[in-house]
């Protein structure tokens, strides 16, 4: 909002470019310190003389033409400190409305957001859960800012898994087990299958050079089913269905949807038909037992990735290439985001090197967005072993205990709002890339940087609002009268309120939806301390209380978008 208008301001003066003043301004310490302060060292070798002179002689300069929103500039030492006009800043964050934070800078760009991803086959544990809600948040992110944003789940129906499964699903099927229970069931075949196959391998990705009879057995059941067997097929299209419903369960908990849910074995044929054609440039090359590579890295000409197996079967890049080339065929997008596992950022570096080398228009608008594990105590989880979570199992235990929190504190509030909203926030507060080691104590405090703090702070302003008499924010003058001096309090809660499109705007641009989630977290903070330093509802002083009151309904329409963008509800009571 206003340091929009000192960039523009320090741009003339300075003749810097934009990135460099905004990577450069920084918020004082203190309110007496000033709102805004812009270090002058990087003028030096330019004006070739001491910052702290330059930052005197461009105060002189710019207080003859600062705008109406600033009442004052001055030179501290090295550093220009700006003070804002706090009743014009007031004024204007106390007319916001639900489209506060909103921007059209998307200008309606397609981006695709590929995220959550479950193997089909495979239940959907804690690993899955930050994918499946970073991912989202993406998407909510890039909606407000006028993007038009495409979520893909891009489920894991081909691959190795698919035919250890289906070997599986052969030999020890337990049909009453897949009726009564099939997200159980099919778990219990894969880990049997891995405890046979005796693969030390962590990562499917890793396993197209793995020569193990069991291996082996898996890669002809996917040769078979890649040309149509009608027995590989069927077993094939029970353990899809079987899953779909499992998936489900969980994303109607989570309440995420996707635009396009399409499995990788839709892009066999046209990600073959790409590997031919790198074949024929000489990109890519054959082995001598068969298997088609090429070389990611020419300065690693060792390392070869495989785009067809020996068996001349789909790798997971050849579904990966045919799904990057039909989605930029289909939607001409402006950036494709991937979000998985830290696990598969080498995959990913050849899924890029590949579509580069073969100068494809779309190759460098690909993007990957790894993130690190969710941990129970110390353990990493593995469906491979069996040593996993349940995703739905988690969500029902986090409702159940939310409800028992909210039982114990004798308040109000929807239990799964609250539960839902614990585990969602516990994951964006931190950076993606991070590990996260989960509690239950940890997620559901109502107290300290947690999802329940959040929704109860908005309750609390709701509350207020609905006690005051005769509060319609809809007659309200758009400009309230300020009668009375700010006090700090005020100050600090109307600045930070203002932060917010800026704070939107850094999260899409850094692909980090923690940049909002922790300030959410401040923004709580300094209501709170409003809160009890600063009485709303007084009937002595009429003009403080309409003031204060508006002040507390900017602050909730404020947390109610952040929490938005986070996939978290909010409650008027709790």
């Amino acid at each position: 909002m206003f340091k929009q208008l000192l960039i523009e301001l320090l741009i003339k003066q300075t003749r810097l470019k934009k990135e460099e003043i905004e990577n450069l301004i920084e918020i004082p310490p203190s309110i007496e310190m000033g709102d805004y302060a812009f270090p002058c060292f990087i003028l030096r070798k330019k004006e070739k003389k001491a910052p702290n002179i330059i930052a005197e002689h461009l105060a002189k300069e710019l207080i003859k033409k600062l705008p109406k929103e600033f009442v004052k500039v001055e030179s501290k030492g090295p550093y220009l400190n700006f003070f804002i006009n706090k009743k014009i800043l007031a004024e204007k964050i106390l007319s916001i409305n639900s489209n506060f934070g909103k921007s059209s800078i998307g200008k309606k760009k397609t981006i695709l957001v590929d995220y959550s991803s479950p193997n089909i086959g495979k239940p959907m544990h804690m690993g899955h859960i930050r994918g499946t809600i970073i991912g989202d948040s993406l998407m909510r992110i890039y909606d407000y800012l006028d993007y038009k944003s495409v979520g893909l789940n891009y489920l894991g129906d081909v691959g190795l898994h698919i035919g250890k499964l289906i070997i599986a699903y052969e030999l020890w099927l337990d049909k009453e087990a897949l009726k009564k229970d099939p997200v159980n069931e099919l778990l219990r075949l894969y880990v049997k299958f891995c405890k046979e196959e005796k693969s030390e391998v962590q990562m499917e990705t890793e396993e197209e050079l793995i020569d193990n009879e069991w291996t082996n057995k898996a890669k002809e059941k996917i040769r078979l089913l890649e040309l149509g067997d009608k027995k590989t097929k069927k077993i094939w299209e029970d353990i899809y269905k079987s899953s779909i419903k499992g998936f489900d369960k969980v994303y109607d908990l989570l309440k995420v949807s996707f635009h396009d849910s399409t499995g990788q074995g839709y892009y066999e044929r046209r990600g073959k038909e790409l590997v031919m054609t790198a074949q024929k440039s000489g990109l890519a090359k054959t082995d001598e037992a068969g298997g088609v590579y090429f070389i990611p890295d020419e300065k690693n000409p060792e390392k070869k990735k495989f785009i067809l197996r020996s068996n001349k079967t789909a790798s997971y890049l050849t579904y990966d290439i045919g799904a990057a080339y039909e989605r930029y065929k289909k939607y001409k997008f402006h950036k494709l985001i991937y979000e998985t596992d830290l696990r598969q950022i080498e995959h990913f570096e050849s899924l890029f090197s590949f579509m580069k080398k073969m100068n494809y228009p779309f190759a460098n608008d690909m993007v990957h967005v790894p993130h690190g594990t969710i941990r129970f105590g110390n353990e990493i989880l593995s469906t491979r072993e069996g040593n996993i979570i349940l995703l739905e199992d988690v969500l029902k235990k986090a409702n159940e205990k939310a409800a028992e929190e909210i039982n114990k504190r004798k308040t109000k509030g929807d239990p799964q709002q609250v539960g839902v909203g614990a585990i969602k926030y516990i994951i964006l507060k931190s950076e993606p890339i991070k590990d996260i080691n989960f509690t239950w104590e940890q997620a559901l405090n109502f107290e300290g940087n947690t999802g329940p703090y959040l929704q109860y702070s908005y309750a609390r302003a709701s509350s207020i609002i609905r006690k005051a008499k005769n509060f319609n924010k809809s007659k309200e003058k758009v400009k309230t009268k300020l009668e009375h001096d700010l006090v700090n309090q005020e100050i600090s809660l109307i600045k930070k309120i203002s932060d917010f499109p800026e704070i939107v705007i850094r999260s899409e641009k850094e692909l980090n939806p923690a940049v909002i989630a922790n300030y959410a977290h401040e923004l709580a903070q300094i209501f709170n301390e409003f809160y009890h330093a600063c009485p709303v509802l007084n009937d002595k002083n009429k003009s403080e209380e309409a003031f204060r009151l508006r002040l507390v309904d900017a602050f909730r329409t404020c947390m109610h978008n952040a929490l938005h963008l986070l996939g978290i509800e909010t409650m008027d009571e709790m």
